[in-house]
């Protein structure tokens, strides 16, 4: 793609330290002129906000141009965030909140979030007090912030993804544990331009469709490289 080329970066999962490899790899390749990254989620592994630093310093490295907006994921794990926050400082971090930055003179609005599930997991049910009601409610939130229509497009971005056949690779039985049907309604109905999400790590489909709107999975243990989606002012946006 030449230089100049209106694009966004898109990359999830880095489990840093695990798949900084994979990060470091394909940002190199990249040329440097990317003016936004979205970062979908689990970007390191266990807590570990320590590591928050090194996915930091890659992007500014590779990418120096780039605002950087991120959202959480399940091993961004609560208790974490705020040190996450003060490591990653010039991230711009989404929490069932929306943000707009120019691409190339395209006003881009992203919406962002760790997103939902149809069913909370094992673990969630057993150690997170009111999960089911939190996922209600981000549901609910998250339908708030894409009626609010501003800019020339709207990305969501979230961890989790919306019911989709990015699923595909991993285990049926627990979709529902993985995926939102609730949340593919929202972008059915809501106009979303495009949806960058993470989490799946065995999927074998990385990019799909719901209506209209292209659903691309991250997830760099799926996709062992940065995604690269190139925007266009008509609002048609090409997987590269």
């Amino acid at each position: 793609m030449s230089t100049g080329s209106p694009r966004v970066v898109a990359f999830g999962d880095v489990h840093a330290p695990l798949y900084v490899n994979y990060l470091s790899s394909s940002l190199a390749k990249l040329q440097p002129d990317a003016k936004l990254v979205l970062v979908a989620g689990d970007v390191v592994a266990r807590g570990e906000w320590r590591m928050c630093r090194q996915v930091s310093e890659l992007s500014e490295k590779f990418l120096p141009e780039a605002t950087v907006v991120g959202v959480f994921g399940n091993e961004d794990y609560e208790e974490a965030r705020g040190r996450m926050r003060e490591e990653c400082s010039g991230f711009m971090w989404l929490e069932d909140d929306a943000v707009e930055v120019e691409v190339y003179g395209l006003r881009v609005r992203v919406v962002g979030s760790t997103g939902v599930l149809d069913e909370p997991t094992p673990w969630q049910k057993r150690n997170v007090p009111g999960i089911v009601e939190t996922y209600r409610r981000r549901l609910e939130r998250l339908g708030e912030l894409l009626d609010k229509k501003s800019g020339d497009l709207t990305i969501l971005l979230t961890h989790y993804p919306p019911r989709c056949r990015t699923l595909m690779g991993e285990d049926e039985r627990f979709w529902r544990q993985m995926s939102s049907e609730g949340l593919a309604e929202l972008v059915k109905k809501k106009g979303v331009d495009v949806v960058v999400h993470g989490h799946l790590h065995r999927s074998t489909v990385h990019r799909d469709y719901i209506g209209s709107t292209p659903v691309y999975n991250v997830a760099l243990p799926a996709t062992k490289s940065v995604t690269v989606i190139e925007l266009r002012r008509q609002g048609l946006l090409q997987f590269l």
